[in-house]
């Protein structure tokens, strides 16, 4: 029963302009991810989180068989700033993610904006804004 809040264009511009982005490379299709009390399941298009407002953030996945069964969910926690870019590429091997083979140059490329539109929004529910957003109340401005 979670509550979303409405953002309408202005606020939106403003938490993209001002928020980070956690790319995510090569995720299978299905993979549980998430990001505080937010989760999703990865489609063939899934890049990653956007929107993401500045702060420790607890991110987390759980990779999926054929069958649908989700592995127990591994996670890190990560200090956000203000428009950083965090990139990483799915590890089929361990089902993890890694940040090898990630490039300054890929890192600058994405950075520059080529996948953003890739990317799913952070949905806020009521609680987390009143609990993480009001205490950067300036930041977006």
């Amino acid at each position: 029963w979670r509550s979303l809040i409405r953002m309408d264009q202005e606020q939106a511009r403003r938490l993209f302009s001002g928020g980070a982005f956690l790319v995510l490379l090569d995720v299978p299709q299905n993979t549980e991810i998430g990001i505080d009390y937010n989760s999703w399941r990865s489609g063939p298009n899934f890049m990653g989180i956007k929107m993401i407002p500045p702060g420790l953030h607890y991110i987390y996945y759980s990779a999926v068989n054929n069958t649908g069964q989700a592995a127990p969910r591994t996670g890190f926690f990560h200090y956000f700033r203000k428009q950083e870019t965090l990139v990483y590429r799915w590890d089929a091997n361990n089902e993890d993610v890694t940040d090898d083979g990630v490039t300054m140059e890929m890192v600058a490329r994405i950075s520059a904006g080529i996948l953003y539109s890739q990317l799913f929004s952070q949905e806020f529910n009521l609680h987390f804004f009143r609990r993480i957003l009001l205490g950067h109340e300036n930041y977006f401005r």
